[in-house]
Formats: C-alpha cells, sequence, structure tokens
C-alpha cells in the first residue's frame, strides 16, 4: 500500500515538474522567436525609425543604441499622424460642376477657371500625368492645400429691418492652393495622405533644428572642442534635443474642424444669420503651433 502511495506521489510530482519544464520552453521560446504579429510590428517600428533618420539627421546612426532611444517616441509620432489622418474628410470632386453643389469647392475658388489654372500649372500634378495617360489614370486623386485668411472690413448690414453702413465685418479670403500627392485611387491617396503628414512633420523638425544649429555657430575665442561636443554637432545632443521635440507630438500637428458661413462677397457670417450663404466645414492643419493650412481630399476625372 505504501508502495503505490509512493508510486502515485513520486507520478505526479514527475508531471508537476514536466508541465512546469514545458512551460519554461514555451516561454524561452516565445523569447528567442517571438509571434508572427511581434516580428511584423518589431519591423514596421525598425521600417519607420530608419525612415525617419534618413529623413531627419543619418548622423544620429552615430549613436549607439539610437534606434531604442528613438522607437518609443517616433512610433507615439506615427500614431498620431495616423489619428490626424483619419479626421480629414473623403474626397471631394473638384470640377466646374463643383462650384454649385459642393459649398467648401465654391468658397475655395472663384471660378471654373481657377480650377482649371491649378490643374494646368501645378508641377506635381504636370510631372505626375506626363507618367501616367488617360487610360491608365483616368481619374486622378490627390491632396489640395490653401491659406486661409481673415481681415477686419467695413460693410453694410441689418439692425433689425435697417440697413447700416460701415459695419465691421470679417471678409474671409483663400490664397496659395497647391496639389500635393496625385495619385490613381483613392486607396493610394490614403496612404500618401499618411506619408504628406509624416514627411511634413519630420521636415519641418529638420528645419528646426538646422536652424537651431546655425544659432550655435562656434564664436572666435570659444573653445572649438568644448563648443562642439556640447552643441547639437553633437550626435548624442542632437538626437537627446530631438526627442525633446517629439514628447508631445500635438506642438508638431494638429488639426481643428471649423463651421463657417460666408456671403455670397466672402463676409464671415453669424450662425443664425438668415440671408443666403455658404455654410460648410473646413478641416485646417496646424503644423509646429503656428503655421495653418486648409486640408482637403480631392477628386477629378481627366
Amino acid at each position: 500500500m505504501n508502495d503505490d502511495r509512493r508510486s502515485h506521489e513520486a507520478s505526479s510530482l514527475r508531471a508537476f515538474f514536466d508541465e512546469q519544464l514545458h512551460h519554461l520552453q514555451e516561454l524561452v521560446a516565445s523569447l528567442v522567436n517571438p509571434s508572427r504579429d511581434e516580428g511584423q510590428g518589431t519591423c514596421e517600428d525598425r521600417r519607420i525609425v530608419e525612415s525617419f533618420v534618413d529623413a531627419s539627421n543619418t548622423k544620429m546612426r552615430a549613436v549607439h543604441g539610437y534606434s531604442d532611444k528613438l522607437r518609443k517616441h517616433v512610433r507615439v509620432l506615427h500614431n498620431h499622424v495616423l489619428q490626424v489622418a483619419d479626421q480629414v474628410p473623403p474626397p471631394v470632386a473638384l470640377n466646374r460642376e463643383a462650384l454649385g453643389t459642393v459649398p467648401l469647392v465654391n468658397a475655395l475658388f472663384v471660378g471654373g477657371e481657377d480650377i482649371d489654372r491649378l490643374f494646368n500649372t501645378d508641377p506635381e500634378v504636370n510631372a505626375y500625368l506626363r507618367g501616367h495617360d488617360k487610360y491608365q489614370v483616368p481619374v486622378l486623386y490627390a491632396l489640395l492645400t490653401a491659406s486661409k485668411s481673415e481681415k477686419p472690413t467695413l460693410g453694410v448690414g441689418l439692425l433689425g429691418e435697417t440697413l447700416i453702413r460701415d459695419v465691421p465685418l470679417q471678409a474671409v479670403n483663400f490664397s496659395a492652393h497647391k496639389i500635393h500627392m496625385p495619385c490613381a485611387s483613392s486607396a493610394e491617396l490614403s496612404v500618401a495622405l499618411k506619408n504628406y503628414l509624416f514627411g511634413r512633420v519630420v521636415t519641418l523638425l529638420k528645419q528646426e533644428m538646422a536652424a537651431r544649429m546655425i544659432s550655435q555657430a562656434v564664436k572666435p575665442g570659444d573653445d572649438a572642442y568644448a563648443s562642439r561636443v556640447e552643441s547639437l554637432a553633437n550626435p548624442d545632443v542632437y538626437l537627446n534635443t530631438l526627442v525633446e521635440y517629439l514628447e508631445i507630438p500635438d506642438r508638431l500637428l494638429s488639426i481643428e474642424k471649423n463651421r463657417i458661413k460666408l456671403s455670397k462677397l466672402g463676409i464671415k457670417l453669424d450662425s443664425d444669420d438668415s440671408q443666403c450663404a455658404n455654410e460648410f466645414d473646413i478641416h485646417e492643419l496646424t503644423w509646429k503651433g503656428s503655421t495653418r493650412k486648409v486640408l482637403l481630399q480631392i477628386v477629378r476625372a481627366r
């Protein structure tokens, strides 16, 4: 009886250790050979970091562990860009017919000739169309940016039923229209939008860092070696400074949706104004807290 009991206990103990050993082997295997999704995530992170370094400053590769130091911050920035892109509405038609049917297009352009002129003179569009004939790309997709300005003016208003002159008003104007990332489908445009936003952020960061490097130029009488070690010319200092910029992505790029109501003369109206008007939403990007641009996705048949 005692022998049977000891055999049962020994068997149970062996089973326990076998289970623990199997669990340990699975754990080690997961560390050595990460899951497919984890592997893909790691490869994607590495690709994003390397693209970021290529576009900003390749000298950061001289820093030991630069990829690990940047990965978290660049990934957060990339995810932020994706969230901003998701807020941009689907493509709107940009042609002469849209002037009478799409209030936003009517506000952005004075007439159909302005739309035609934009497409005929934009260098990115011309380069793309030269490489793709009409049968390959019958419909063109792209991004459109424009600057919005408001300035005070005097005009005529109503106080009840009384006409009043020299009323302070706000005139809204759109200018500096520019087409970006022309492509052949809405799926391509979705990718192009994310690349445009991310690339623009990196470009502005690079410009900011370059301006700071110029301001740190070594002056006569300075200890050249010490100044260089402490300046942005040192890849370690450059990377650490860049990480500080990346810590708050909202400061680099944000998007704001606004409802606007304009008279036929481009005068900003109150929401409760009953006169005939254009009423529409615009999405404005703010780059580095100051530069603002209206952004929309567009589509146009060739």
